[in-house]
């Protein structure tokens, strides 16, 4: 059995495929590197298409091989051959297994076999392979596996090709800038019906955690990277947390901020609730939260930095009443990771494309300044993603309001 065409087993359109592939291969052109080798899951599929429950085990390495032209290999065990007919559109696939077992021809006796032996087929001359090296990707599979695929090749040198594989990800399709804003919708429905369920001395935290995922899941996410709950002042401190058992009180904060993904694509978006009237103080804090995200996708646009966006949204805090509780950066690329180059800080300077796509985030955290940030006592955060356009940037998701009230 050849790849299955039908596309309604596909993970992706095939014209999809053929440009994520196009647009690898032309960053390692640029870069000047012969053949990538990728490990995670998200590269893997990105590449392929290849997606499966089958990586959750660090036992059964995955690879992908992609090559200067022409359609990548997929490496992997024979038991999974089926799963790559159906969802991949490679018909690239090295197998390797138990010949005892009799389970069909093996390729090679091990994935280390088998890349030699894509390359040796399809790349003789290739000189330099990339690895998931640098900030924001890693070699997904043990360390031992790499070695020995690397002392399989001495003639080759490794290199760091994450930049490549960073800039063929960054600019999505316009298919996947609607997987995004499909999801981002998707998750913004769930915080927000199952916030303003809240009932002040019944519901639990980890009521509002499953309530959200009961949500997502109902309208077609299929995997949750996380889903975090906040309440109360003395857990504030902790930034992100999964939820407790933890009764929400009349006149409590409660901070959601919450990842799904649909098709593999996702979305983060942090909502601040308050069981009551919130004091003015707190409205205020809010409100010099939320204005420094909108104030940053004000800003984006093409040929405008990452940098620049970020100090844009950094400004609006500093210069506020609250310019002590100014923590953190302001965001990142989102796609198939919550977390994906560029992000949107003061080091990178990245220049702004349309089909970039970025999670903004700020917020304000007052705690004790002579005691430090281990004394924050509450937590205002907006998070929402924006589209680079032609022009400028569209709103995916939001913009939410500063404080959301639960009467």
């Amino acid at each position: 059995m050849g790849i299955d065409m039908n596309e309604q087993y596909k993970s992706f359109p095939y014209d999809e495929y053929l440009l994520h592939v196009k647009k690898l291969q032309s960053q390692m052109k640029e870069s000047g590197i012969d053949v990538l080798l990728l490990s995670s899951p998200e590269n893997v599929y990105y590449s392929t298409g290849y997606r499966s429950w089958y990586t959750s085990s660090l036992f059964r390495p995955v690879l992908a091989v992609i090559p200067p032209e022409g359609d990548p290999a997929i490496i992997l065990r024979i038991l999974e051959k089926t799963t790559v007919q159906f969802t991949s559109w490679t018909p690239n696939i090295y197998c390797s297994g138990t010949p005892s077992r009799n389970l069909g021809p093996l390729d090679a006796r091990d994935p280390i076999e088998a890349v030699g032996t894509f390359i040796k087929r399809n790349v003789p001359d290739a000189r330099t392979i990339g690895l998931e090296g640098g900030d924001g990707l890693h070699f997904f599979w043990s360390l031992e596996l790499l070695k020995s695929i690397i002392e399989s090749l001495p003639a080759i040198e490794f290199v760091n090709g994450s930049i490549p594989i960073q800039k063929a990800r960054m600019v999505k399709t316009p298919w996947e800038v609607e997987r995004i804003k499909h999801v981002g919708r998707i998750t913004e429905k769930a915080i927000m019906e199952t916030g303003l369920s809240i009932i002040a001395g019944v519901t639990t935290e980890k009521d509002i955690s499953s309530g959200i995922a009961k949500r997502l899941a109902e309208n077609g996410v299929d995997k949750i990277s996380y889903l975090t709950v906040t309440s109360g002042v003395e857990k504030s401190r902790t930034f992100n947390t999964y939820a407790t058992d933890r009764i929400v009180q009349k006149n409590d904060y409660v901070l959601v901020d919450i990842s799904g993904h649909i098709d593999g694509y996702a979305s983060d978006l942090t909502r601040v609730f308050y069981t009551g009237s919130a004091p003015a103080e707190a409205l205020e804090m809010a409100q010099v939260a939320s204005g420094s995200v909108r104030a940053g996708k004000e800003a984006v646009k093409p040929g405008i930095t990452t940098s620049f966006v970020n100090r844009v949204c950094e400004d609006y805090i500093a210069n506020s009443k609250f310019g002590d509780f100014l923590v953190h950066s302001s965001g990142h690329g989102i796609g198939l990771n919550v977390v994906e180059y560029p992000i949107l800080n003061d080091e990178t300077h990245m220049q702004m494309e349309p089909g970039m796509v970025f999670a903004i985030e700020q917020g304000v955290y007052p705690f004790d300044t002579e005691k430090g940030v281990e004394s924050m006592y509450l937590s205002f955060r907006m998070e929402d993603e924006v589209v680079v356009t032609d022009t400028g940037s569209e709103w995916i998701t939001g913009p939410g309001e500063a404080l959301i009230e639960i009467q």
